[in-house]
Formats: C-alpha cells, sequence, structure tokens
C-alpha cells in the first residue's frame, strides 16, 4: 500500500464554483505529486473526487495514468478524509489564546561619555 498525503488547498461553500468543493493536491511514496484534484458535491452518493483533466476540442477529458483500483480507491478515500478532517476544523469553535504575561525589562540605560 502507497503512502499518500494529500493536502486542501482551498475550499469553496456548498452551492459555489459549480459544485466543486475543495481543491487539493496528493503526493504518492514523496515522489509523485498529483495538483489539480476537485472534491465535487453531487452526484447519487454527494461527495467524489474528480481527477485533474484538461480542455480538448470535444470537451474535458480526464489526465489519464496507469493505476490499480485499490490505489484509486485509497487515493480516493485520502482525498475525502482530509477533505472533511479540513471541513471540521473550519467548523470548530475557536478557542481563545490567552496572552503570555509581559516579561519586565529593565530600562535601558544610557552611558555617557
Amino acid at each position: 500500500m502507497s503512502d499518500v498525503e494529500v493536502k486542501i488547498n482551498s475550499m469553496y461553500p456548498p452551492g459555489a464554483s459549480g459544485g466543486i468543493r475543495a481543491y487539493a493536491s496528493a503526493t504518492v511514496d514523496g515522489c509523485l505529486g498529483i495538483r489539480g484534484i476537485k472534491v465535487v458535491e453531487g452526484g447519487r452518493d454527494g461527495l467524489f473526487v474528480s481527477m485533474p483533466s484538461r480542455k480538448t476540442e470535444n470537451g474535458y477529458k480526464e489526465i489519464c495514468f496507469p493505476v490499480t483500483k485499490e490505489f484509486r480507491e485509497q487515493l480516493h478515500k485520502a482525498v475525502l478524509d482530509s477533505y472533511q478532517q479540513a471541513v471540521a476544523m473550519n467548523q470548530a469553535p475557536v478557542q481563545p489564546q490567552e496572552a503570555a504575561p509581559e516579561q519586565s525589562q529593565p530600562p535601558m540605560q544610557m552611558g555617557g561619555m
């Protein structure tokens, strides 16, 4: 099983950006970077992962590279888990930080010449 690190780059509220909820990047085993992954809202199952694509004369075409079904599922799960974690962090109440007590410093003394 591969090590997949996912970073959520930007997030959008529901209904904005044509159903796109977030953009993500993934790094596989520290050597393969996948940029332009989208978390999209829609369909019968709710959120799904859309792999990077490019525009062609006939519309959009997914940029393909050969992967196994198991790896694709692992990548999609990692992206959706990271997205859910980012949503949870954004919804968590902000805890006020206690101000650090100011350290008293001795006054600067001017030396005479």
